[in-house]
């Protein structure tokens, strides 16, 4: 025993301080979660490893001795990541091990941390007890009442508590996504792998506002990790950004679909899911489509001299990303501050606005990434960092959008403020938002607005809906409509989609239908990840030759329009694409003025060619000048717009 060999001292005392490093980093997590749960957890684990290494150490000191190396060090890397990031290790975390450096805020209390877990987990161990554990049975009692302990521990806290019970759930869901890499892989040689998931337009849920032009600039600003809650803190932390939600069209219960940015940006973008963080998508995005409508699409990009994230981003085909790796930044991780992105759009934007082409321009903002520091506005008294990043965030907002208001940039741009993903819930945001409590570190509710001058304000419900509906919403507010591969459906529509409530990184899938954050039962997650193995291989494999040619026919205009020679009849003709199967096709047509109040619906007659025309007799209609015509498909009524042209009339 150590305390009547002093000669042992130096190695208990060793021992001792192991132990008591491991007990800090078991209790800490308290702090953190606000649960004694998982400490309980931890505590009956520790005192497992301890009792068996003790056990070991009788006979084997050497084998006790890494035995307890390996699972102490595991231990202690397991609570300190709970600790600072208010979950167990995560398959997300792992897979953004490159991107390390953007977690440069803490780096200092990372590293330390990871100094005190290796060099007390090396320290040796040796054994205590050795008259009382002479007999076998006393032995085997031993193991039995530790391992009841830990049981019972397990059994009131839960095993999701347990830090070796995660690293098995964590293994668990490695292997599935190597499974789900290796079943892609062996769908890529198939063929017509997209058809499945292809669409001939976007519904037209939403008529588009009179007081929009027919095409409006867009400018999509992607936050980087905001959830709601922050906008709505009664503290008033982002009020530039909560008054711009008062005087849009606001999207309420509405959640982030992945996790984290490399999968966020394009799945928005793309409607759809991400199989690996860099991999590019052959499908079709929000962005091809406008730029079939005549926009000009662009990107700024807020890491510039980060290199693989400057690659995807180029990857995601806009027809410029910007952002200089020559420029002076002064964010954290070579980035720019969120003042310095901010006026890069505005400069953009002004620019893009003289060349009189209508621009679609996408901005992410870095500088709410977690464990950032602000060192430009703070908030309040400037003590709690996590405050003052989200409150600079919306002063630099606040200042652009006060200098957008007053351009005439206003008067023909829709401005969309959303984020990447909702924030990530580690210590600091915790800490920050003690009152505040989510069901999942990843996911949460994200804000979406829509906002242009004069608009009505309107809140609209989306009932646990996610940010795969971005795109298909843009596009419906904008009456545009194209063939696409989209996983989610416009929020204007009561309906979703098989997708739209269904988060999904690289874990299992989360379901945020009607607000309600919850696993989705075996059988639910089954039928999904099978239909997105699916959608995985399409997305990576080159599109067939009839996917492509339907693509180029549908974001180009189909219908046509020819005058009587009396100027008395209007022939409209489309032709369909090669996927459509509609049964009968309409023909909306009104007159750019007075809210649709000449809206008449002629039905279409099919022709010998395949074609559908219809004669508009001009009479019937009291207007003169701008035609608008809508060309939708169902079987027996209007179901999916299909196209949309305007004409002038002599």
């Amino acid at each position: 025993m150590c305390t009547k060999n002093k000669t042992h001292f130096p190695s208990c005392f060793a021992m001792g301080v192991k132990y008591l490093v491991s007990v800090i980093f078991a209790l800490l997590p308290i702090l953190t979660t606000h649960s004694l749960r998982y400490s309980f957890a931890a505590l009956a684990e520790l005192m497992l490893i301890a009792v068996l290494s003790n056990l070991i150490a009788l006979k084997r000191p050497v084998i006790a001795n890494i035995f307890n190396t390996i699972f102490i060090l595991l231990f202690d890397a397991q609570l300190a990541v709970l600790y600072f990031g208010a979950s167990y290790v995560e398959t997300v975390m792992l897979s953004n091990l490159g991107s390390a450096e953007d977690l440069a805020g803490n780096a200092t209390e990372y590293i330390v941390a990871v100094i005190i877990i290796v060099l007390t987990s090396f320290l040796p161990i040796r054994a205590l007890g050795r008259g009382f554990f002479n007999r076998a049975s006393r032995v085997l009692l031993t193991i039995l009442a530790a391992a009841a302990v830990w049981l019972m521990a397990l059994t009131i806290a839960g095993t999701v508590y347990s830090p070796f019970v995660n690293y098995g759930i964590l293994l668990k869901q490695e292997y599935k996504i190597y499974e789900m890499k290796r079943l892609v892989s062996s769908e890529l040689s198939g063929e017509n792998l997209a058809d499945q998931f292809f669409l001939a337009g976007i519904t037209d849920s939403r008529t588009k506002d009179t007081a929009l032009s027919e095409q409006p600039n867009i400018i999509l600003i992607f936050t980087e990790g905001l959830s709601q809650n922050i906008v709505s803190d009664e503290r008033d932390i982002m009020p530039n950004v909560a008054a711009l939600e008062a005087k849009s069209l606001n999207f309420t219960n509405y959640y982030n679909h992945t996790f984290a940015t490399y999968r966020a940006i394009s799945g928005q973008l793309y409607s759809g899911y991400q199989l690996n963080n860099l991999d590019e998508n052959c499908l079709v995005s929000i962005q091809d489509i406008l730029k079939a409508e005549g926009y000009h699409t662009a990107l700024i990009n807020a890491e510039p001299l980060n290199e693989d994230f400057t690659g995807y981003l180029n990857a995601l085909g806009f027809d410029e990303v910007i952002g200089d790796a020559a420029d002076i930044t002064s964010g954290l991780a070579d980035s720019y501050t969120d003042g310095e992105i901010y006026q890069l759009l505005w400069d953009t934007v002004t620019e893009l606005s003289q060349t009189g082409e209508p621009f679609f321009t996408v901005i992410y903002t870095f500088g709410t990434h977690a464990t950032f520091i602000s060192d430009e506005e703070q908030f309040g008294d400037g003590s709690s960092d996590e405050l003052n990043k989200f409150y600079n965030l919306d002063y630099q907002f606040g200042a652009f959008w006060e200098k957008f208001e007053n351009s005439s940039l206003a008067d023909n741009t829709v401005l969309i403020f959303t984020a990447d993903h909702a924030a990530y819930q580690d210590s600091d945001f915790t800490g920050a938002f003690s009152s505040y409590t989510r069901e999942s570190s990843q996911v949460d509710q994200v804000p979406l607005c829509i906002y242009y001058v004069g608009i009505e304000p309107e809140t609209i419900d989306a009932q646990g809906r996610n940010s795969l509906d971005l795109a298909p919403t843009i596009l419906d507010y904008l009456d545009i409509s194209a063939a696409n591969y989209f996983l989610g459906e416009s929020l204007f529509n009561e309906s979703g989609t098989d997708y739209d409530t269904i988060f999904y990184s690289e874990a299992s899938p989360i379901s945020t239908k009607d607000g309600l954050v919850t696993l989705l039962d075996q059988d639910e997650a089954e039928a999904f990840e099978e239909k997105l193995r699916q959608y995985f291989a399409a997305k990576l494999s080159e599109l067939s030759e009839d996917t492509l040619e339907n693509l180029t026919n549908l974001t180009s205009t189909r219908t046509s329009t020819a005058l009587s020679d009396d100027g008395q009849t209007l022939e409209i003709t489309y032709e369909p694409a090669g996927l459509e199967s509609y049964r009968q096709y309409w023909f909306a047509v009104w007159s750019a003025e007075n809210a649709q109040d000449d809206l008449v619906w002629y039905p279409a007659s099919q022709k010998t060619n395949g074609s559908w025309t219809a004669s508009i007799p001009l009479a019937s209609h009291t207007f003169e000048g701008e035609m608008e015509i809508d060309v939708y498909g169902g079987s027996t009524d209007p179901e999916d717009k299909l196209d949309l042209i305007t004409i002038m009339l002599p």
